[in-house]
């Protein structure tokens, strides 16, 4: 295991509720209901294809949901904090491996993020799209720009999605249930690995090295 890859939002900083008031702000503007937050764990349980079912959004709309979401909440997400304890395994995960973001959200938000929480230098790459689905797709184009072969890598990812992509693609992955979806939901689609803690997170990588 040579690249270590984090998804950013739900995975490296906790914006889940930052994010549900993001998307409630501008629900009237895009025609959908305002999401109940006395109701997260049951939003967890859902995938991003569930939601978007569910609450009838389509690709254009949801592109356009995301981008506005993400705009307006540029200061936020760069005030944002790492989930507990990450900040000291990435600093650790550092010294012996390639470190990478792959995010949908803006590279201009995830590098403002970083600065402040003074860690612009552990990462190696941003690799930032605006592909909501078709993961793998985006999977493919990062492996292609930064010269990554897939057996060399581990992703780090809190949503179904997150699953599915790398499995289609022949990346191995371990799910997180500290973000957007619930251990439940990531359990049912069988991923390599699942973590409930960041501190988990040193032990699994010496345990693959141990065995590389």
């Amino acid at each position: 295991m040579k690249t270590l890859i984090f998804d950013f939002d739900g995975t490296l900083a906790d914006s889940l509720i930052t994010y549900f008031h993001g998307f409630n702000q501008v629900a009237q503007d895009f025609g959908l209901p305002k999401i109940d937050l006395e109701n997260i764990q049951a939003l967890k349980q859902l995938s991003a294809k569930d939601l978007t079912i569910k609450y009838k959004i389509g690709p254009i709309k949801l592109t356009k949901l995301v981008y506005t979401i993400n705009k307006n909440l540029s200061k936020e997400i760069a005030n944002l904090k790492f989930f507990p304890e990450l900040k000291n395994v990435l600093q650790e995960l550092a010294k012996d491996y390639q470190l990478g973001i792959l995010t949908s959200n803006n590279r201009e938000n995830v590098r403002d993020f970083l600065k402040n929480q003074d860690c612009s230098e552990l990462f190696d790459f941003i690799h930032a799209s605006k592909s909501i689905f078709g993961k793998d797709q985006t999977f493919r184009a990062m492996l292609r720009k930064h010269q990554l072969r897939k057996n060399d890598i581990l992703y780090f990812g809190d949503e179904a999605r997150d699953i599915e992509a790398c499995q289609k693609v022949g990346i191995k992955i371990a799910a997180v249930s500290w973000g957007f979806n619930a251990t439940e939901l990531l359990q049912a689609k069988n991923p390599d690995f699942l973590l409930s803690e960041p501190k988990q997170i040193l032990p699994l990588i010496k345990k693959l090295s141990d065995h590389s």
